[in-house]
């Protein structure tokens, strides 16, 4: 459920949002192991998404 919010934020994120910052806010304290979930889930790593995001550039 976090790792789905974290994706969701990454994906309309405002301007100034960092991965560290997201993941974060919902938790996750450990960014390594945050980011290999993350890409298992999703396919790509959080800064993929991130640098997707039409508000974030």
């Amino acid at each position: 459920m976090r790792l789905g919010r974290v994706h969701r934020d990454l994906t309309a994120a405002a301007p100034g949002l960092t991965v560290t910052d997201a993941a974060a806010s919902w938790g996750f304290v450990h960014l390594g192991r945050f980011a290999g979930t993350y890409r298992r889930r999703f396919g790509e790593s959080p800064s993929e998404t991130l640098s997707r995001s039409s508000r974030h550039r």
